[in-house]
């Protein structure tokens, strides 16, 4: 017998615990949560989105069906094109604003520069003039994040404080950047960009988006990764990812990483999940094959009728769900 919680047992543990309290502080942790049926599946995906939102969570929700998870920079681009980059810069120069003791911009349509000079009683060019340099003490010099993360960071913000046609295709360029739509460096070496995202940088870019995310207001980032995909053992041949044995492996060693990276990702919730198969001790694509992540979230000695809901992995199944 396998003991197992019920998913909104396991959600309440992780709100009051994690999102209401350690993420939101900056700590980081990964959570391996297996459904024993596909009712807990749906509920886990939801739950943990819609309860991050709530408590002021930016959420990334990913599966390896589209996503090639064993590639770090495929999983960095899939977590950029979810963040709101606009609605980020503007916030930031709204702080900025007000640590320099300028009312806030309200909330309106219009540029947000016009809304800061407005809600001032100053001109625009002068909030501009004003605002710039503090972009560049807090975000450009920022040693906190990574060399070019904070330069495109500088720029989405320069950009919006612009609030023109030129500050548009400016945010264009750095956010294909950052999304990976546009993988040219011809196109962001007019804002001082010189290096593609790739598997040896994107980690510390992941690192610095946690900070800037941040740095806007925001809790943190829920990232949600339906992994089931990397458990099929056959090219189904329907058009969407399959993995090799080999790109298991390497999505394993992706993931033993991010585990022990925690203490450098400041304010990440990222939650795994797999099929069932990933626990059973059989399966020639459970856990028990790469034993540098089984043994950083396997428990070994488990009460068979009690589960702890604080582990790295969790055995879900809605009451009264079908085996």
């Amino acid at each position: 017998m396998t003991a197992t919680i019920d998913p909104e047992r396991w959600l309440k543990f992780i709100r009051a615990e994690y999102l209401d309290a350690f993420i939101k502080e900056g700590g980081s942790s990964i959570k391996f949560a297996v459904p024993f049926d596909a009712a807990s599946k749906t509920s886990i995906i939801e739950g943990v989105r819609k309860s991050a939102e709530a408590s002021g969570y930016l959420v990334a929700q990913i599966s390896a069906e589209d996503t090639r998870i064993h590639m770090i920079d495929q999983l960095f681009f899939r977590i950029a094109d979810q963040m709101p980059w606009p609605a980020l810069s503007q916030r930031v120069i709204n702080k900025l604003a007000v640590a320099a003791h300028y009312a806030p911009a309200p909330d309106g349509t219009e540029p947000l520069v016009d809304r800061i000079a407005a809600a001032n009683h100053l001109e625009a060019d002068f909030v501009r003039m004003e605002i710039r340099p503090k972009i560049e003490g807090r975000v450009t010099k920022c040693s906190m994040l990574a060399r070019d993360f904070r330069v495109a960071a500088s720029q989405l913000c320069l950009a919006e404080l612009a609030g023109d046609a030129g500050g548009e295709s400016m945010t264009e360029a750095i956010t294909d950047w950052l999304t990976g739509r546009n993988k040219a460096i011809a196109a962001v070496k007019p804002y001082q960009i010189f290096t593609r995202i790739h598997r040896t940088n994107a980690r510390y870019l992941l690192a610095s988006l946690l900070r800037w995310v941040r740095f806007a207001g925001h809790a943190g980032v829920v990232i949600v990764i339906d992994m089931e995909r990397v458990l099929v053992p056959s090219n189904p041949r329907d058009g969407t990812v399959f993995y090799t044995k080999a790109a298991m492996f390497e999505a394993y060693e992706v993931l033993r990483q991010f585990i022990d990276a925690t203490d450098e990702m400041k304010g990440l919730l990222m939650v795994l999940v797999p099929s069932r198969e990933f626990v059973d001790p059989d399966s020639p694509r459970g856990i028990g094959v790469y034993e540098a992540l089984k043994f950083r979230v396997y428990d070994e000695v488990h009460d068979q009728r009690l589960v702890n809901p604080m582990t790295s992995l969790v055995r879900i199944k809605s009451s009264g769900g079908a085996p």
